[in-house]
Formats: structure tokens, C-alpha cells, sequence
């Protein structure tokens, strides 16, 4: 499975593993303490064998974050 992580709509990074997505999104949190520390502007899109046909599934930050 493959996760798109986007910051205000823009792919800001591409991860294999829940655990990157956990690992992007605490780096993006701590780089971003003063303006964003609960990484509102940030989507995860989880993104399938067929998300070239259905855009792939956005997920709740939430779930990934620690």
C-alpha cells in the first residue's frame, strides 16, 4: 500500500508504510510547532492498485498520529 501525504492539496511526500506516515506526519508536526501543530493542513490519501481509476481513499489523520 502506498500513501500520498498532501499539505494544502499539494503531494508534499509519497511513503509505503503506515509507520512512514507516522514518522512524516511527527517530523511535519515538530517542523511545524508554531503554525501547525496538529497538522490540519495536511491529507493522507491512501492509494490502492486501482487509484490510478477511483483517486484513492483519503484517510483521518488522526489514526497516524501519536
Amino acid at each position: 500500500m502506498k500513501y500520498d501525504l498532501l499539505v494544502d492539496g499539494d503531494r508534499a511526500a509519497r511513503v509505503n508504510s503506515e509507520q512512514q506516515v507516522r514518522d512524516w506526519l511527527g517530523r511535519y508536526r515538530e517542523e511545524h510547532r508554531e503554525d501547525d501543530p496538529d497538522a490540519a493542513h495536511v491529507l493522507v490519501l491512501e492509494r490502492t492498485l486501482l487509484a490510478f481509476l477511483t483517486g484513492g481513499k483519503l484517510l483521518d489523520r488522526e489514526q497516524f498520529l501519536n
